[in-house]
């Protein structure tokens, strides 16, 4: 008995001896390709149940595997899929990961302009993602320079950090920024409206590492999902800490002046908590020579996360100050023909790297709410953003959730720059002013000598000059859904928003030199001018641009939406929104000076010295009367429904028919008397088909689109605007990998058309070009893929620069470079060249120019600047 027992127990022995000698584990490390660990990563055992998690350095473990061959993959959202063919033979194991940035991938859950959160295989709509690495190799300055990497989207990014202009699909530029076309920060619009004259949605946006991705939704169900937003979306979606980890990055120009300094961090804090916060500072002149610092400030966010078993509540904040230049319409040359033209240089100024900025341009001068005012044009776009925001998500459960955001925001802040309103000769430019606005005495230079440029050109300027007392706004969005079986979800919600718009303008003009390097010097009338104007107002353009705006818009939005899964395979999406506007409050308008009893002009005594001079005869004042009195209301009904039909795991194809509305800005309007807009809001309505595929190595997206805008005609700063626009074209993107070597690219055909019976029906709208590109090659290579070169093509084709079709601006193409060095773990030098060849780009022409006179008023994309970064992840 004891010999069996023995032999019993030996035997036991053996076996947990033989099993464990079969049981080995597998142990590594994952990382991104700049060496910087991943918490988070599923590392899975293909085909058994055996996988882990990455903690916060990056490792893993798993334990209990036998002797055999085995496939091993880790999935990260955001990076590709990265898999390892290994075998164990009786010991562990060490499988080290390195994983590429792939936010194109079509498993990738979309956030944005969705009815339900679904990936974007199974989405009905045209969606982009751009996350962390794209965007580094893009070198954007500004918001409307990231932007045109999105299909689709036609960016005007030739104004500096702020008030782009955005064509969405042939959706039309009517009015300047983005009246079609909604810009999102963590889900909620920056403004109300994307084309408030100088307070552009992109102005209150700067670009910087607090930003996780970039999601871009064009047509669709935005229509629905947002107020003023049928054309698209764009949501800047920020990080969370839900991994720990930050950066720190140093930039500085090495071909113009600029320094700055990034920063960011997040981290789990235990108990359900995370945190993230980050910002960055910076000085310098910007990437043109204006003989100052133009760009100066600086923006700091944060957010605090709790995460329940059933959800999550964040509270975010935001502070932005920061002055940037803004580059208006200037001098270029204009040579050949309308149909073939060529811009170029003048003599003694650069349209690439020059502007009418000056260091000899500096104060303005105006009358507002009555009184003196003095701003100084070396402001430029100078935003002043202070907001607070929550938002939440929980399973309630019994298949209900609820979803809500809320953001208050208080923005102010100044507008200035020069705006070339004519270019010509000396004595052309001259004559134009003195008959004007009565200008007597000589023309010279401040200090005396005679008005005399090398290249016998002038420019009358008008300063842009713009107070914003308060564009603040809040806005809240609320949603709940509720699944009914497997097969049926429905959402209600209710958005609502408050957006103030109290902005004065009080421009003045001058003449100056057409002169590069920051160097242009004023002219002014002997014994007349005053303060290095020739007027505290507009007289050429009929002093029309004093103004003071003070109107507040009300909205409640509540829309539904259904999402039904018909089959496995067919899903069926769609929506309504009803939006409810009013807007209420006062338009003045800056009348000639003061007048007395008799409506005779008095004059307003500006230095204060009891002496009406000449020059102070007209100056136009905004006084303090009543004004044009606003008080409206209207609403209109949105709608939007999509079928989606899942081939099988790797493709898809999907169509959806919208029709939605943008309001206008009450700047962007006439009211008649009773207080109602002559044209409350535009209409557009969409038509699309998509097809969505997943290559063994990428993706590749295509979509067929059809618009049509019903756009009313109206006064706008006295001109009278508005058509109907058709267009139909074709969307292509692709993103793919071979090994070390990536590239994503689309290109958007757009053939848009004025539509209707005015003059210019048949034409194409202005600035709409029938092509427009993107193509961004990678090569990632070293031990760890620690290294980098990326290339960045961005180009378009002709377009005309006014409805009637007269003058071509001719088409273009520049390159970005990026080349990353990973010195050590973690740390990276990084060269960065935007428009590498300095090419000329013509965005945006003042009228058609002067070609019998050479000379024209343009927008170009900057020319060829270059920067250095070294920069710590960690």
């Amino acid at each position: 008995m004891n010999s069996i027992r023995k032999n019993g127990f030996l035997l036991i022995l053996l076996l947990i001896s033989v099993s464990t000698a079969m049981a080995q584990s597998i142990s590594g490390n994952v990382k991104d390709q700049a060496g910087v660990p991943l918490p988070g990563v599923n590392v899975i055992v293909d085909g058994t149940t055996k996988g882990a998690v990455t903690d916060f350095d990056g490792n893993y473990i798993i334990n209990d595997l036998e002797n055999g061959s085995y496939t091993l993959s880790a999935t990260f959202i955001g990076y590709a899929k990265t898999s390892q063919s290994i075998t164990i033979d009786g010991a562990d194991i060490t499988v080290n990961f390195t994983m590429l940035e792939d936010a194109q991938s079509l498993d990738q859950v979309v956030v944005t302009g969705v009815v339900n959160q679904k990936s974007k295989l199974e989405s009905s709509v045209s969606v982009s993602t751009m996350g962390a690495k794209l965007i580094e190799q893009a070198s954007p300055r500004s918001a409307g320079e990231l932007f045109r990497n999105i299909p689709g989207i036609r960016a005007e990014s030739s104004g500096g950090e702020g008030n782009a202009n955005f064509n969405v699909r042939g959706i039309p530029v009517s009015s300047g920024g983005s009246r079609y076309f909604q810009i999102q920060e963590d889900g909620l619009p920056l403004m109300l409206f994307g084309d408030i004259s100088f307070g552009n949605a992109d102005n209150f946006l700067r670009i910087d590492s607090n930003i996780g991705r970039v999601e871009a939704i064009r047509g669709g169900s935005a229509s629905t999902q947002t107020s003023n937003g049928p054309a698209g979306i764009i949501n800047m979606i920020s990080k969370t800490g839900a991994t720990e980890g930050g950066s720190l990055a140093t930039t500085f120009g090495l071909d113009y002046q600029t320094s700055r300094l990034d920063f960011e961090y997040g981290s789990p804090l235990g108990n359900g908590f995370s945190f993230h916060l980050g910002g960055f500072m910076r000085t310098g002149e910007g990437p043109r020579d204006i003989g100052y610092q133009g760009n100066k400030g600086g923006q700091f966010k944060a957010n605090l996360t709790k995460r329940f078993e059933n959800g999550y509540v964040r509270v975010y904040t935001k502070f932005l100050n920061d002055r940037t230049v803004m580059y208006m319409p200037m001098p270029v040359g204009l040579t050949g023909t309308n149909d073939n033209p060529t811009f170029g240089n003048l003599d003694g100024f650069d349209i690439t790297s020059d502007a009418p900025q000056s260091a000899n341009i500096q104060n303005t001068y105006g009358v507002y709410d009555g009184n003196p005012v003095q701003n100084d044009m070396r402001d430029g776009n100078n935003p002043v953003s202070k907001s607070i925001g929550a938002e939440f998500s929980f399973d309630l459960g019994d298949d209900w959730k609820i979803k809500g955001k809320a953001r208050y925001s208080n923005n102010s802040g100044q507008w200035n720059a020069p705006f070339t309103a004519g270019v010509g000769t000396v004595a052309d430019i001259e004559q134009g002013v003195r008959d004007a606005s009565g200008a007597t005495g000589a023309l010279v230079y401040q200090d005396g000598t005679p008005f005399a440029p090398a290249n016998g050109l002038a420019q009358d300027i008008r300063y842009f000059d713009v107070t914003i007392d308060d564009l603040g706004n809040f806005f809240s969005d609320v949603k709940i859904t509720k699944a009914f079986g497997e097969n049926i979800g429905v959402t209600a919600g209710l958005f609502t928003a408050t957006q103030n718009t109290k902005i004065g303008w009080h421009w003045n003009s001058a003449i100056s030199e057409v002169a590069g390097n920051g160097e242009a010097r004023l002219g002014i009338f002997e014994g007349f001018s005053e303060g290095g104007a020739y007027s505290f107002g507009q007289p050429v353009w009929g002093n029309c641009c004093q103004r003071k705006y003070n109107t507040v818009h009300n909205v409640n939005s509540p829309y539904v939406g259904v999402d039904v899964a018909i089959n496995e395979k067919l899903n069926f999406d769609g929506s309504i929104r009803f939006e409810n506007v009013s807007v209420n409050g006062t338009i003045n308008s800056g009348q000639l000076s003061n007048l007395d009893a008799n409506g005779d002009l008095i004059g307003f005594d500006y230095n204060s010295d009891g002496v009406i001079s000449p020059f102070e005869s007209t100056i136009p004042t905004i006084a303090g009367n009543p004004g044009q009195t606003v008080n409206d209301e209207y609403n209109f009904t949105s709608f939007s429904a999509g079928l989606n039909y899942k081939m099988n795991d790797g493709a898809a194809v999907f169509s959806r028919y919208s029709k939605g509305a943008s309001g206008r800005a009450a700047d962007r309007n006439t009211y008649g008397a009773n207080g109602i807009a002559d044209v409350q809001f535009d209409e557009v309505a969409q038509f699309e088909v998509g097809y969505k595929q997943r290559l063994n190595n990428g993706v590749f997206n295509a979509t067929l689109f059809s618009s049509k805008t019903e756009e009313g005609l109206s006064n706008e700063l006295n001109n009278v605007v508005g058509s109907p626009f058709k267009a139909i074209g074709l969307e292509l993107e692709s993103a793919m990998r071979f090994g070390d070597f990536s590239v994503n690219g689309s290109v958007t055909y757009t053939k848009a058309e004025i539509d209707g019976d005015g003059p210019n029906a048949g034409n194409t709208p202005r600035r709409q070009a029938d092509f427009v590109y993107n193509l961004a090659p990678t090569y990632s290579f070293g031990k760890s893929k620690q290294h980098l070169l990326g290339l960045t093509l961005l180009g378009t084709s002709e377009s005309y620069a006014q409805d009637d079709n007269d003058l071509v601006m001719p088409g273009y193409a520049y390159l970005n470079a990026v080349i990353r060095v990973g010195l050590t773990e973690g740390l990276s030098l990084s060269l960065n060249a935007n428009n590498l060849f300095d090419t000329i780009g013509v965005t945006e022409v003042e009228g058609n120019g002067n070609i019998s006179a050479g000379l024209a008023r343009a927008r170009t994309i900057s020319g060829t600047s270059t920067t250095m970064s070294l920069a710590y992840k960690f």
